[in-house]
Formats: structure tokens, C-alpha cells, sequence
């Protein structure tokens, strides 16, 4: 083994970790096989000219001019005298080209470390639930329906949601959605407003199907805003109902104080609302359940839709309308609608 002039052993580099260092600076795979062979003991692999051209290229190497390193002489037989050429190839000072080597790591680095900055910040945009980042963002345009469907499709355990027009998506859509979030075990509870259930369509179309599949729904006359809170994880609040066909906009909020409040704040509208529809088909005491089409008409009729718009709903005739509302107000036992209403809600029939 050899010493320095200070006497200190010069340990023989290991080939393996001399191998990872340069693959480290990026050197390919074939050049560092050869470099490596040139630096130590381990038998050279078959040179390859893209190995050569790389470590040429480099600068950790350089060619052996013709007729040098043939044969043995000069370098004794006893295996301690240079080494002959591997490849044609003998190593230099490597000073230069580890410098290079270093920046050009040094700048691929700092690459990585902006794309993967920039992913997280496509990531923090589109799941508004990453940690970090300001309390609330604005949300605006098209980017609402987007961000609104993204957030949804990451529910996990319980929406909650205020249901009032006008609508920022596709609401046909995202009852099929829900349908099958229900099924699969997301838990719905969703406060809607006489304004929704009283539009075309809207309760036999996009209600109904949400709530026969397990959706928990009531009706209030009004709401402040339009809400959702996704498994406490994420909330998205409108500005006033007034104000949302003019600016287009949601806040997007996170967890925190704010996201809380909005909670509470459907939680209040939950508890002073009426139910929609049950939960089950038992059969409620005091009489028998009214059928399908009666508890349609009650759902309705407690979410002040109108007479002509309750009668458009089922398509039937104002005289088979009126013939129905005055049997459930004889198996209810009410002298008047209001009082229907409330019987209806005390038996289970909502």
C-alpha cells in the first residue's frame, strides 16, 4: 500500500462507492463502469464508444496517443508499475470536470425543486384542503364548477350542503354524482329552499333520487348563502344570494375559526328546518303511511310550493290534487294545510 509523504496509508478507493459518488454528479452508467475501471483494480468492461465520448466529453479522461501503452515495457511484470490503457483511455485531473459536473447537478437540482413547488402549488389549487396556504381564496368563473367537483369527488365521510338557485354546475349531474357517493357510504345532509324544490323538475329529477338513495334533506323559506362543507376538511361559501349572480364567486376556506362557523352556521338552518322525506319505510304511528305520491304532495306542500306547480310536478288533474289533499287531511285528522303540516311532520310522514 502506498503512503504519502506524511507516512499515512493511501487507502485504495472501493469501486462501488466510487461508482455511486459519480453517479451522484450524474455520470451515465456506461462511462462510470469505465471510469471506475480506470481508477482501480476492477477488471474493464467492454469499452463502449458512448462511454469513451462521455468521459472524453467530460474531460476525465483522455485519449492514448498510437503506440503508447503497448506491450509492457517500462511498467515492470510484478503487477506494481502503471497500469496499461483501459479502453485506449488514461485518466486526468478530474478538477474541471468535477466542477462542471458539480453545476450541472446543482442546476438540475434547483429544476426539480421548482417543478415539484409548482406541482404542489397545481395540488393546493385544485385539493383546497393542503395544509398550509391562507385561510380563504376566492374562486371565481369556471374554475367554481371545477374546484367544486374536485372537492366533492375526495368526500369521504359527510357533505353538508345549502341547496338555493342559482347554480354554479350541472345539477342533473351532480345528483347521479351523489347517488353514488351515497351508495358508497358518504353520508348527505342538505337544506334546501322553497325557491329550489319549487322549480320545474327540480324535486322529482334531482331531490328525489338523492333522497330515496339515502340523502338526509330539509327545507327552510330561506338561506343566507349558498354552503358546502366537505368532511370538515373544506368549506366553500357564496356572498350574499343576492350578490352571486353578479360576482360569480366562492370562497374557498380551510380549516380554521372561519371553516367552524360555517358549520355552526348550518347546523342552526339544519335544526329549525323540516324534513323533506324519512329516513325508512316504517309505517309512523297514528295511522297508516301515506303512499309515494302523497308524500310527494306533503314534501311540497310544507315547502310552500304552489298548488298549480305541485299539480305540474305529479301531472295529474287539479281535481285528482285537491281529491288527494283531502284525504291526507281526513287520515291526519287537520281542519287546515298548516295543521296537515304539522301533523304530517309529528307522524313520520316527511
Amino acid at each position: 500500500m502506498k503512503r504519502d509523504g506524511g507516512g499515512a496509508p493511501a487507502q485504495e478507493p472501493c469501486p462501488d462507492t466510487l461508482a455511486t459518488h459519480l453517479s451522484a454528479l450524474g455520470v451515465d452508467g456506461g462511462a462510470v463502469d469505465l471510469y471506475v475501471a480506470l481508477l482501480t483494480d476492477r477488471p474493464a468492461p467492454p469499452a463502449s464508444p458512448g462511454a469513451r465520448r462521455a468521459l472524453l466529453a467530460l474531460g476525465l479522461a483522455a485519449e492514448v496517443p498510437a503506440g503508447e501503452g503497448d506491450g509492457d515495457e517500462g511498467h515492470g511484470g510484478d503487477g506494481h508499475g502503471e497500469r496499461d490503457p483501459v479502453g485506449g483511455l488514461v485518466p486526468v485531473p478530474p478538477a474541471s470536470a468535477l466542477e462542471l459536473l458539480s453545476r450541472r447537478e446543482t442546476l438540475r437540482l434547483e429544476e426539480a425543486r421548482l417543478a415539484v413547488a409548482r406541482a404542489y402549488e397545481r395540488y393546493r389549487r385544485r385539493t383546497p384542503s393542503a395544509v398550509g396556504g391562507s385561510v380563504a381564496e376566492e374562486v371565481t368563473g369556471g374554475d367554481i364548477e371545477r374546484v367544486l367537483g374536485e372537492a366533492l369527488g375526495g368526500a369521504r365521510r359527510e357533505v353538508l350542503r345549502f341547496d338555493s338557485p342559482p347554480y354554479f354546475w350541472d345539477t342533473e349531474r351532480g345528483a347521479k354524482e351523489e347517488v353514488g357517493q351515497l351508495r358508497r357510504g358518504v353520508r348527505y345532509r342538505v337544506v334546501y329552499t322553497r325557491e329550489s324544490l319549487a322549480r320545474p323538475g327540480y324535486l322529482t329529477e334531482n331531490v328525489q333520487p338523492c333522497v330515496d338513495a339515502g340523502e338526509e334533506a330539509r327545507v327552510v323559506s330561506g338561506l343566507p348563502v349558498k354552503l358546502m362543507v366537505v368532511d370538515d376538511r373544506v368549506g366553500f361559501v357564496s356572498m350574499s344570494i343576492a350578490d352571486v349572480d353578479v360576482s360569480r364567486s366562492m370562497l374557498v376556506v380551510r380549516p380554521s375559526a372561519l371553516l367552524a362557523a360555517l358549520r355552526a352556521l348550518f347546523e342552526a338552518y339544519w335544526d329549525r328546518a323540516l324534513p323533506v322525506h324519512p329516513d325508512s319505510g316504517a309505517a309512523a304511528p297514528g295511522g297508516a303511511r301515506p303512499g309515494p305520491a302523497e308524500r310527494r304532495i306533503l314534501a311540497m306542500l310544507v315547502a310552500g310550493v304552489p298548488d298549480s306547480q305541485i299539480i305540474r310536478e305529479l301531472g295529474v288533474s287539479r281535481r285528482t290534487f285537491f281529491r288527494r289533499m283531502e284525504l291526507l287531511m281526513a287520515q291526519a285528522g287537520a281542519g287546515s294545510r298548516f295543521q296537515l303540516a304539522l301533523q304530517a311532520q309529528r307522524r313520520g310522514w316527511l
